[in-house]
């Protein structure tokens, strides 16, 4: 059964939560409404950001701030990760 849109995104989320634990951080994917992934500093908790995952300009999904500014696309996790890491250092 092909998976959905969301459940497409969901599996992308995940991805890199499990790439942002491995540099540290601290990640909580929450589902309800627009799946969006918080990401929070260990050493300052007070320092988080949220990021969703929604088509991109090409039609391809990206990695987006919750503020609507594009980061990587799916593909490129290392990018996305190093973007995060430095949004919350």
């Amino acid at each position: 059964m092909p998976r959905t849109l969301i459940e497409e995104h969901v599996g992308r989320l995940e991805d890199l939560a499990r790439v942002l634990s491995r540099h540290g951080h601290l990640t909580m994917l929450v589902t309800d409404g627009v799946p969006r992934l918080t990401v929070l500093n260990r050493a300052e908790p007070d320092r988080q950001v949220t990021v969703v995952c929604e088509r991109g300009p090409d039609g391809g999904p990206w990695f987006w701030w919750s503020w609507a500014d594009r980061i990587a696309p799916v593909t490129d996790l290392d990018r996305a990760a190093a973007a995060i890491d430095r949004a919350l250092r």
